[in-house]
């Protein structure tokens, strides 16, 4: 069985009673660019109900619930989509692959707002990525 089908049969299995709203694979193992040893990247949203003191100790809890059930390589850490930097967001909703949705017009209107938010920003960010880059590469800062 392939890695999304275990962690989607996983996630079934491990986040009924916790505060995810939805749930995605990502990375290499999302790409079809994992190596044996890769290990397993998921980001979840929580309910908006849940502090962000609770974020570390709740990833740390997700992965390791949902390793168990699925089966799969190492998960390990669960990145919280609620404080996930826009870039590493966007990056998520672009190539990743659903694994869990207990509410999923929820799961719509996140994607269409990510979509729109990183849309702007690779508008502004490149050419200011480039420059920034040309500038290092010519030893200014």
């Amino acid at each position: 069985m392939a890695t999304a089908d275990r962690l989607r049969a996983g996630a079934r299995a491990a986040f009924p009673d916790t505060p995810v709203r939805f749930a995605y694979l990502f990375g290499s193992q999302a790409t079809g660019t994992a190596r044996p040893a890769s290990d397993v990247d998921v980001a979840v949203m929580l309910d908006d109900d849940v502090e962000e003191r609770e974020y570390l100790g709740l990833s740390l809890r997700l992965a390791g619930a949902l390793e168990w059930a699925a089966g799969t390589g190492p998960v390990e850490a669960v990145v919280i989509l609620n404080e996930a930097p826009l870039p590493l967001a966007g990056r998520v909703r672009r190539h990743g692959i659903v694994i869990y949705s207990a509410d999923e017009p929820a799961r719509v209107r996140y994607e269409s707002r990510i979509a729109r938010l990183f849309h702007d920003f690779q508008i502004h960010a490149g050419p200011r990525d480039r420059r920034r880059l040309r500038a290092i590469a010519a030893g200014r800062r």
